[in-house]
């Protein structure tokens, strides 16, 4: 079942600042969606390879009419898979805020700034008992940051991908880290082990006769454990480790498999070989 995250609340509380902090989690998001189209929409995506989704519903889609009685459908539906977020400030701090970036509010027109900020708190409090309330008072970005994961800790994820390459072939792009293994030891140069790759047996015990190799992989590992670990805090979904020697064949293969296996004690580790199969 896929993972929903519904952002409501007060205009100028933060709702796009948290669409973009869980856009940098990893979800699909899509802003003000009409809650008439919540409960079809969840259903579509229920089909489809996206796992996680975020959505914002605030007072703009008043004009689409019985909001709190279709998200309460929805809620009905798939209650074990939406969570319900409600982002509000103090009036003065709105006040504030609208003044500053000279932003309109959408309630504005007859009403005067402060009149519009409480008519809609009026219109969207019954969304508000439904939902886990975060004051963005005295928040800023880092500081809303570090709540919504919290609210969202017992269902994110986030994986370490360590993939091995060669450099003749390109170095990838989609990554955080570039390792270079080719000053290492090249089993390639010994004609019983050219044919195999950095997985098998014989390329294990090759190393092994240098201890430099293991100590190259010692002393990478903890900087790459801390980089995991802030990522994590920070919301990051995962963190992209790429190792290369000149084939990708034997060296890099070896470390990556070396270090995923001190990663996967601490984080859930994904390994790919992509040139491996040349």
């Amino acid at each position: 079942m896929v993972e929903v995250v519904i952002v409501s609340g007060l205009s100028g509380a933060g709702k796009t600042t948290a669409l973009k902090v869980l856009e940098d989690m990893g979800y699909f998001c899509i802003d003000n969606l009409p809650p008439v189209l919540l409960k079809d929409f969840i259903t579509l995506v229920s089909n489809s390879t996206v796992s996680k989704v975020a959505i914002t519903i605030d007072v703009r889609s008043a004009k689409f009419g019985e909001n709190l009685t279709q998200l309460q459908k929805a809620l009905e539906i798939y209650k074990d898979s939406i969570k319900l977020l409600f982002l509000e400030a103090s009036l003065e701090e709105l006040i504030k805020r609208f003044s500053f970036t000279r932003r309109r509010h959408p309630l504005e027109g007859q009403l005067s700034l402060r009149e519009a900020i409480l008519k809609e708190q009026e219109l969207l409090s019954d969304i508000r008992q439904l939902a886990t309330v975060i004051d963005t008072t005295n928040l800023d970005t880092n500081g809303l940051r570090k709540v919504i994961i919290s609210i969202l800790s017992d269902t994110k994820t986030f994986f370490v991908r360590i993939r091995s390459f060669g450099f003749k072939y390109g170095v990838p792009t989609d990554t955080d880290f570039i390792i270079d293994t080719r000053f290492l030891p090249n089993p390639f140069y010994v004609r019983e082990l050219a044919h195999l790759d950095g997985r098998d047996e014989k390329i294990h015990n090759y190393f092994e006769n240098y201890p430099e190799v293991k100590q190259f992989i010692q002393q990478i590992v903890p900087p790459l454990l801390l980089a995991a670990t802030l990522y994590k805090k920070e919301g990051r979904p995962s963190m992209t480790i790429s190792v290369g020697c000149t084939g990708g064949r034997h060296r890099s293969v070896y470390v990556a498999e070396k270090l995923a296996e001190s990663l996967k004690k601490d984080f859930q580790v994904i390994v790919e070989h992509r040139d491996v199969d040349r």
